[in-house]
């Protein structure tokens, strides 16, 4: 933005006011953006243009220059629900209205405690964010795909191996992910994620990883870790779940602990 406000100055050889809004400050950037016709309001809240789906990132220059205003846009959603009927938690309680405390990326990057226990098998194995409701669009499906270097993927954070993120700690975690929003989530959120991320996933592997987790630092990332065992189960799950109640002395962490060893029965039949 600063290059093309610069770029703006360079081009009409006279200074031009601006102020740059880059997800900051006292501005609506979906509003903004559909005043300014970049595209319309979609049933899942996100701005959807015509060429680019709601694959785009918004940002707001506040200028002195005089503008002709772009005829309003009149494309919709029409009838189509697919974000509504595919958002696994019904976080999108109706069209253009989203309630955030079922939203996966809320409860993945905003929210600092528990993740509901109702909603855990919900999340699936995500644990930064979601997109399944723009995943879905059929108007994402056209979208044409970004030319900028600077959006390409440069990690492999669409895809981490979860089990080693339990390891890591606060210098390792700054360094992973240095100059990354993954960093939102903090190290305890992350590893919280992960925990349920591997107990919707049900890989018996991952007990030895998340029975090292019930020794974490952090009671929050050790309840998690204790509903993940309970979820996918078997003998050593049990053992591990069994072993932390003799030592854990957190209230919330021990009756995340014995509801978990009365799970494997029904879990291991999902």
């Amino acid at each position: 933005m600063r290059r093309f406000v610069d770029g703006l100055q360079e081009r009409l050889g006279t200074p031009v006011k601006t102020r740059i809004f880059v997800d900051d400050g006292p501005m609506n950037d979906r509003a903004a953006a559909e005043r300014a016709v970049v595209g319309w309001f979609g049933k899942n809240t996100n701005i959807i243009s015509p060429g680019f789906g709601s694959w785009i990132f918004l940002a707001q220059v506040v200028t002195d220059l005089e503008l002709t205003p772009d005829a309003p846009l009149k494309k919709t959603c029409g009838s189509c629900v697919r974000c509504i009927d595919d958002c696994p938690t019904g976080a999108i309680v109706a069209p253009y209205v989203i309630d955030n405390r079922r939203c996966i990326s809320f409860l993945t990057i905003e929210l600092r405690g528990p993740i509901p226990r109702e909603l855990r098998p919900l999340v699936g194995d995500w644990v930064f964010g979601c997109d399944i409701c723009q995943d879905v669009c059929p108007v994402n499906r056209k979208a044409s795909t970004s030319s900028e270097p600077a959006f390409q993927r440069r990690h492999d954070f669409s895809a981490p191996e979860l089990m080693p993120l339990l390891d890591l700690d606060q210098e390792g975690f700054s360094q992973r992910f240095r100059n990354s929003p993954i960093k939102r989530a903090k190290l305890e959120g992350l590893q919280r994620n992960v925990c349920v991320a591997l107990g919707n996933i049900g890989d018996q592997g991952s007990v030895p990883a998340l029975a090292k987790a019930l020794g974490n630092r952090s009671a929050l990332v050790r309840m998690h870790a204790a509903w993940a065992l309970g979820r996918i189960g078997g003998e050593e799950a049990v053992a591990a779940l069994r072993e932390a109640l003799t030592r854990e002395v957190d209230g919330e962490v021990l009756e995340e602990l014995r509801l978990a060893v009365e799970m494997p029965v029904a879990a291991s039949g999902d």
